[in-house]
């Protein structure tokens, strides 16, 4: 009798125990997801925390790591964002938080080809894109461009670059190659003008406003790091 005490008293033990911690940061964690939801435009923004009770009591977080989904920042969609913070402080105020302070922050993304497709297309419609390829580490675009002056013009350009990281921790494409079928159209311009409009990876007006260390392009998609 007294083991089939035990053996029942076990896994409920273990669940009450297990269940304390998360049942204690679930609190935070909602506060937490309000606080980042109030800055950062995102369909879905979802923070797991690394800590104790006790921690927590005392407004410490160790490890905070916001996942966000579909974010919109400077207009450029990131399909998905890793933002982790470290060694966090925090204070309650009324019925939310404020992050006081932490050690650093990191952050991690990736925008789709179709995001970065709809951003060209966006925010230069003169440049009607027929072929976009994101693969080893190349951003290659082909289009028709079409400018309306004294006489109207079209040229069938194609532009291939890479990212490059400016001094102020900005990544935008340089186009260093590309073919033109009309000579009275500068494809030089063109392609500054391409890489404009299409996705620039600039922090400073996110959370912690971190700087682009790397960029990589492939599998139809553009991965960053940043701190």
């Amino acid at each position: 009798m007294c083991r089939r005490c035990f053996l029942f008293s076990v896994p409920v033990l273990l669940a009450v125990f297990l269940a304390g911690p998360a049942a204690g940061s679930a609190v935070e964690e909602a506060l937490f997801a309000r606080y980042f939801s109030e800055r950062i435009q995102a369909e879905s923004v979802l923070p797991v925390i690394s800590a104790t009770e006790e921690e927590l009591r005392r407004g410490a977080v160790p490890a905070l790591t916001v996942c966000l989904e579909r974010a919109d920042i400077g207009g450029v969609v990131y399909d998905r964002l890793l933002l982790v913070l470290p060694d966090v402080l925090f204070t309650r105020s009324g019925d939310g938080i404020r992050i006081l302070s932490y050690r650093e922050s990191r952050l991690s993304g990736s925008i789709l080809k179709k995001d970065f497709l709809a951003r060209l297309q966006q925010k230069m419609p003169h440049y009607a894109v027929s072929e976009l390829e994101l693969k080893d580490g190349k951003v290659m675009v082909f289009g028709a461009y079409r400018r309306k002056g004294t006489f109207r013009m079209n040229a069938l350009i194609r532009l291939t670059g890479q990212y490059v990281i400016d001094g102020a921790g900005t990544a935008l494409i340089r186009f260093d190659d590309s073919t033109n079928d009309n000579p009275f159209i500068s494809a030089s311009d063109v392609g500054r003008a391409v890489a404009k409009a299409a996705p620039v990876l600039s922090f400073s007006d996110f959370f912690a406003s971190p700087k682009v260390t790397e960029v990589r392009v492939g599998h139809d998609m553009v991965w960053f790091s940043a701190k």
